[in-house]
């Protein structure tokens, strides 16, 4: 059995071994394989510093160089937006400025001058109605020599309605106009170079009972009265309170040499 005092000294002796091996054996060895410092370990640092000075200064002397160049472009930029803002509103003025030109001419077109609307009229330019005549042509319902109707039967027909005061004449629904033709192309006749076939309708706008009587007394009349009678072409003439033609093509009001003349009245 140990001695109580034999014990203590040997806790005690212990617990001194532990303290003196507390740090590792490698902490003494590297503790002890330190060389000495040098005057050229305190040069390096020294250099060091300097060096990172110089790179701090002249990251602050190329940001404060930079600065006007930043400065400029931002001016620039800014003048820029200021000149496109300054067309947008310019073409916006001009828009604006159109738009009551559009605006005026609408009005003025209300207010066109009755003279105008009648050389319209004159022209073929616009639809008419108003009273008139409704003639029906057709060929002979027997097979005859000449039985049928040609250009030139339906050339003077009109040209007769024309000198008994017709105002407004359409053939088959086509206005006929100051550049219109009536004309055979193949086995059929064309108005304003639109193909037509019998019975032929023509639309005569004026007095009823004077183109009725003036027709029959003028050499058109009197042409289809020796056809009907050579060949059994029939004409029949109907008045009406209320007839109505359509406005010529356009391509045929367009004039591409004849200009007009000044005039003293």
């Amino acid at each position: 059995m140990t001695h109580p005092a034999g014990a203590v000294r040997e806790a005690t002796s212990l617990l001194g071994q532990i303290a003196d091996t507390a740090l590792d054996d490698d902490y003494y060895v590297f503790r002890g394989s330190d060389a000495p410092r040098t005057r050229w370990d305190g040069a390096w640092v020294a250099v060091l510093i300097v060096l990172f000075a110089i790179i701090m200064t002249a990251a602050a002397v190329q940001t404060r160089e930079d600065r006007p160049a930043t400065e400029l472009e931002r001016r620039t930029l800014a003048q820029d937006i200021e000149a496109r803002r300054q067309v947008l509103e310019s073409r916006q003025s001009t828009a604006s400025e159109l738009r009551d030109e559009v605006e005026s001419l609408r009005a003025s077109a209300a207010r066109v001058d009755p003279r105008t609307e009648d050389l319209r009229l004159v022209a073929a330019d616009v639809p008419a109605e108003g009273p008139g005549i409704v003639a029906t042509a057709s060929g002979s319902p027997d097979d005859v020599v000449g039985g049928r109707i040609s250009d030139n039967d339906l050339q003077l027909l009109v040209n007769g309605l024309w000198y008994a005061g017709a105002e407004a004449i359409a053939v088959n629904g086509n206005r006929l106009g100051s550049l219109s033709s009536i004309r055979t192309a193949g086995d059929a006749i064309t108005v304003n170079f639109r193909s037509i076939g019998p019975p032929y309708t023509v639309i005569a706008l004026g007095d009823p009972d004077t183109l009725t009587e003036r027709f029959s007394e003028n050499q058109g009349g009197a042409y289809w009265e020796a056809r009907a009678k050579s060949s059994g072409l029939r004409l029949s003439m109907t008045p009406s309170s209320e007839v109505s033609v359509p406005a010529v093509p356009a391509g045929r009001l367009d004039l591409k040499h004849a200009t007009a003349l000044e005039v003293d009245r």
